[in-house]
């Protein structure tokens, strides 16, 4: 891999310098903006730097004046009072663009507004984060449409600056794993494989939006997250389209460990091994699971394991060319490098460039392959 880029991305115009996660790590104090869930991840990466939470600001009137984890949530417009070279502002909501362009309708300068971060986003950001220029030049082209190569330019100026105000959303994301494109599926039909099934969220999305005429195979291969799978099947009216299957998709059969930290509700598939893991799951690849069923569309989402994923289904994707929606979100350099996967394992693919409904930072590819155009 090519050396991190130090200058602007050649196939990109960009307004200011690389920004990355020392500009954030200088201050010794962060106004929380946002005082709900997203203040846990947000919380991990201060602490690292040594960054105290001095209060937190809300848009709700019902928590201004009140307090949360122990500091304070003021009204927004009390803020400019607030900043000084010790202290900035860390937007921990999905609503990045919104609130970092009310703080600059406050006068607050943009090099102390933050966006989200977390362990895994603390790195997206920077001239460290664009690792393969030439990869990346590549990538617009490479997209099916203007609105995708539009939300790519602005994404990556998101990267670059850090500054949320220059996040923009793609006009076609219609919904959660939902694209406005030509034949992007799921279809009436479809057998759907769901890879990272969670609680069955993204699964019952699915056959709300085709009123049930189409089955799905939910992957999950933590006990916890299958138990509540189980009761979605159970109550759920169209719960009897969904099969469970206790597993994890990789490139290879193997079983793995999952930290006894991410035993949460909503467990995380991180394979990180550290020691005291409880959790052992079984790892399959969908070529296997799926040698003699056919397949018709594949979510995956799991965590930074997406390219695994789809090397584990090399021979489906030949065999049965089905649409995809990939996320691209977990590493950086993921943006560029599944697309280039997904071009050796099965040529032929046409790339659209989306995000999480909320959480536009959150980038999602949405492929359908040219034979599927027109049938």
């Amino acid at each position: 891999m090519s050396q991190a880029i130090r200058t602007t991305p050649s196939a990109f115009t960009h307004a200011g310098t690389p920004r990355g996660i020392d500009a954030l790590a200088r201050f010794r104090r962060a106004i929380l903006f946002g005082a709900g869930a997203s203040v846990g991840e947000v919380r991990k990466v201060l602490d690292r730097y040594g960054i105290a939470i001095a209060a937190f600001a809300d848009n709700s009137p019902a928590k201004q004046g009140t307090s949360f984890e122990g500091a304070p949530i003021l009204a927004p417009a009390t803020l400019p009072g607030l900043i000084d070279d010790t202290t900035c502002i860390v937007i921990a909501s999905v609503y990045q663009t919104e609130i970092a362009e009310q703080l600059a309708g406050f006068g607050i300068p943009a090099d102390v507004i933050f966006p989200f971060v977390s362990p895994m986003f603390a790195g997206h950001f920077g001239g460290g984060a664009f690792t393969d220029a030439e990869a990346l030049a590549r990538l617009p082209a490479r997209l099916a449409d203007d609105e995708s190569r539009a939300y790519l330019a602005a994404l990556i100026d998101f990267r670059w600056t850090m500054e949320p105000a220059r996040l923009r959303r793609n006009p076609r994301l219609k919904g959660f794993y939902q694209y406005d494109g030509p034949f992007v599926g799921p279809l009436a039909g479809d057998h759907i494989v769901d890879v990272g099934a969670y609680n069955g969220d993204s699964a019952t999305a699915y056959l709300e939006r085709l009123n049930g005429n189409a089955r799905v195979s939910g992957l999950e291969p933590l006990p916890q997250n299958l138990k509540a799978l189980a009761g979605t099947i159970a109550a759920h009216r169209f719960g009897r389209a969904i099969t469970p299957v206790p597993f994890g998709a990789g490139a290879a059969p193997a079983s793995a460990e999952i930290d006894s930290e991410d035993e949460a509700p909503d467990a995380r598939a991180t394979l990180r091994r550290k020691p005291g893991a409880t959790t052992t799951i079984r790892i399959e690849t969908l070529d296997r699971l799926f040698a003699a069923d056919r397949v018709d569309f594949i979510k995956i989402d799991i965590e930074g394991h997406d390219p695994a994923a789809l090397m584990g289904a090399r021979e489906l994707l030949a065999r049965d060319k089905p649409g995809l929606a990939v996320a691209a979100y977990h590493a950086p350099e993921h943006l560029w490098e599944i697309p280039a996967l997904l071009d050796r394992l099965c040529p032929g693919y046409r790339i659209h460039l989306g995000h999480h409904p909320a959480a536009a930072y959150e980038c999602e590819l949405f492929c359908v392959h040219e034979s599927r155009v027109g049938a």
